[in-house]
């Protein structure tokens, strides 16, 4: 019998990260590499910002908008050797960070995932900022 696991999409249709408006803003929730299982946590890190452009764009958002990175880590150790991603996806900005390991996380799981909020000031804030 064929193993359907191994031909099957490794990620449904319900599980897709989508931007979500929020009271404050927007927020990408749940980003992760779509292929994870073959990939270093580097890789993993890298094919996850480059899935948010086209997600943010949809609502005329780019990385540049992002104020706020919570990032769910399997496997802390290799954490470090993403610092080059985010500066190559944050070279302009630099939005706040918050990291929750995930210390027993099975391996079935990506090594890491990313909430991006996004924070859109409010029409007052705007004006005050324009001189108005």
């Amino acid at each position: 019998m064929k193993d359907k696991t191994l031909t099957r999409n490794t990620r449904s249709v319900a599980s897709r990260p989508r931007v979500v408006q929020t009271a404050a803003g927007f927020e990408l929730a749940g980003l992760y590499a779509p292929q994870f299982r073959t990939m270093e946590l580097v890789d993993q890190c890298r094919a996850a910002f480059e899935e948010a452009i086209p997600l943010l764009a949809a609502y005329d958002l780019t990385l540049r908008d992002v104020s706020r990175i919570v990032c769910h880590i399997a496997d802390a150790d290799e954490f470090p050797a993403s610092f080059p991603v985010f500066r190559q996806f944050f070279s302009n900005t630099s939005p706040g960070m918050t990291m929750m390991w995930l210390k027993d996380a099975p391996s079935s799981v990506p090594k890491i995932m990313f909430d991006l909020i996004i924070n859109v000031p409010e029409e007052e804030e705007l004006e005050a900022e324009a001189g108005f």
